[in-house]
């Protein structure tokens, strides 16, 4: 069932970008109720389609849960047609999401100042990898190199040569659009209320950069490095194995969870590893350490996670994603739509408690590249 609380229902964006960052930000618009429409190349469409790997049906995971509930139209915008049809597509959208570097637009005869200068509502936004100034503002940029360059890439040294980790996602990619669709929707706002939209410059980089905030206030405060890699967790927020192997997180920061951890346990006497201070991450004491080694071996890893909610404790056991799929509270709170064999619709984290219902429930399927090209038409340019 298609979600019924739509706040912006009515509102047209017209997604000119390539691959993810911009293909993220569309989609949490459209999650909300937005018209999306994807310009795409003519013939192959967005090279989104084309990241590997892919399913006996050929389609990509990348391009299959990122466009789905949006429109396609074919548009060759290095062609007079193809710019023309477009500028006038943008003289009736609302927002205009692109992530080329700066100026590339400019130069293929597309000003987007000059079509905010003659719609002073219009809303750009250009989400790229490291903004529209600065001296990595020409660098090109998939997603590991705008992680690299914030700190935000895993990094494993095999044979004493660096190689990338374990990236299950760019988190430039993720933070990026999100901050994207958020400064969307605050323009949007603006607009309903009568001020005028804006030009968003979006840096991927800078959303991560500003996710270190905790390092940076703190270098720059003393004036010396602060570096969470310089920074081991202390054994009360740290994982250890259970009975059957798996690793169990411990996260007994406060004085009221570690003196219910240690209830729970028959413990008591470990109370002191705490010094009674707000938060408390144990140090790097080894003797308790060991001490919770020991008591974490002695039972599996669901029995912990029982005992974490029956005694109102912090702590979870550490699961990889097909073991997320396959926890009870994964169908209970209804991210997936759809049956094993088939694209599922993923809807969005934003869950409506007023309705019951998920932003994204019920999206339709990508089109096919040009699928929607007269109803856009006719719809967007008939008044």
């Amino acid at each position: 069932m298609t979600c019924s609380y739509l706040p912006l229902a009515g509102v047209r964006v017209l997604d000119i970008g390539f691959l993810i960052p911009s293909a993220l930000t569309s989609l949490k618009l459209a999650t909300l109720g937005a018209d999306v429409v994807k310009v795409e190349r003519p013939g192959g469409g967005d090279r989104i389609r084309h990241i590997p790997p892919f399913a006996p049906d050929g389609e990509s995971p990348q391009h299959q849960p990122q466009n789905r509930g949006k429109r396609s139209i074919a548009l060759d915008l290095g062609t007079t047609e193809g710019r023309e049809l477009f500028l006038r597509l943008a003289r009736k959208a609302d927002v205009i999401i692109e992530n080329q570097l700066p100026g590339t637009w400019l130069k293929h005869g597309i000003d987007f100042a000059a079509l905010r200068q003659e719609r002073p509502s219009l809303i750009v936004c250009s989400v790229t990898g490291f903004g529209q100034t600065g001296p990595l503002s020409q660098l090109p940029s998939h997603g590991l190199n705008m992680d690299a360059l914030a700190d935000c890439m895993p990094l494993e040294w095999q044979d004493g040569q660096p190689r990338v980790g374990t990236p299950f996602t760019s988190w430039g990619n993720e933070m990026g659009s999100t901050y994207a669709a958020m400064a969307i929707c605050a323009a949007i706002a603006n607009v309903r209320k009568g001020g005028e939209g804006a030009w968003v410059d979006l840096s991927c980089w800078d959303a991560m950069v500003e996710a270190h905030r905790t390092e940076i206030a703190m270098s720059t405060r003393t004036g010396e490095r602060f570096n969470s890699h310089d920074h081991k967790m202390g054994p009360i927020y740290n994982t250890y194995l259970s009975r059957d192997g798996k690793p169990v997180l411990l996260g007994a920061l406060e004085p009221k969870f570690w003196a219910a951890f240690c209830r729970g346990i028959g413990r008591e006497d470990m109370l002191h590893y705490h010094t009674g201070e707000e938060i408390e991450f144990g140090a790097d004491d080894e003797t308790l350490g060991r001490e919770l080694a020991a008591i974490f071996v002695k039972e599996d890893a669901a029995t912990w996670e029982k005992r974490f909610i029956d005694w109102d404790v912090v702590g979870c056991v550490v699961l990889q994603i097909d073991e997320v799929m396959k926890h009870p509270h994964f169908a209970a709170r209804g991210i997936v739509e759809g049956e094993v064999g088939q694209w599922p619709n993923i809807t969005s984290a934003i869950r409506w408690h007023h309705t019951g219902e998920r932003a994204g429930s019920g999206m339709k399927a990508p089109p096919a590249v040009d699928a929607d090209r007269d109803s856009v038409i006719t719809e967007w340019l008939s008044a």
